[in-house]
């Protein structure tokens, strides 16, 4: 028995044969460079992903700072925008009166350590505060404004003992 040939069937020239497993080394080359490149480099997450997984410096702290030479209780609250700059607002009694100020950070770093301005009734300086790994807990150092921060400023969950 013959066997039966298509002849409409053209069989690809050598020289065609060459280029095409050369395109094909060429793709397969290219894929897995894209594959490596992409572990290389960090995709950013998604900014409502980023905020549900990372702590944040947001949220209410109670606790002390040195206010004409004596600790007195202060409430301090903070807010983060998107871009990751803290303000915020706090009180503290003061002689029996209540004291309200703001915060606004000066710059944004990120990271645990940020340093403020503070404004209220008094005037105006800076505050610089480093949070614990989990934003629980604040531990800082205020100042008028021109002078080195060395007041005690602290924060911590309005529900722990304030120490």
């Amino acid at each position: 028995m013959k066997p039966v040939v298509n002849q409409s069937y053209k069989a690809a020239p050598a020289w065609h044969v060459g280029r095409m497993e050369s395109g094909k080394r060429w793709a397969i080359t290219w894929i897995a460079g894209i594959c490596f490149a992409s572990g290389l480099f960090h995709l950013p997450l998604p900014v409502y992903a980023a905020s549900k997984s990372l702590p944040r410096p947001a949220g209410h702290y109670c606790g002390k700072l040195l206010s004409s030479d004596r600790l007195v209780d202060v409430e301090t609250s903070l807010q983060v925008d998107a871009k990751g700059h803290i303000a915020g607002t706090y009180r503290f009694k003061d002689d029996g009166k209540t004291t309200v100020g703001t915060l606004s950070e000066i710059g944004t770093t990120p990271g645990r350590v940020r340093t403020l301005r503070w404004f209220d009734k008094y005037g105006m300086g800076s505050l610089t505060i480093r949070f614990d790994a989990g934003y629980h807990r604040f531990e800082g150092l205020w100042g008028p404004q021109d002078i080195t921060p060395s007041y005690t400023w602290n924060g911590g969950s309005c529900n722990a003992p304030i120490s």
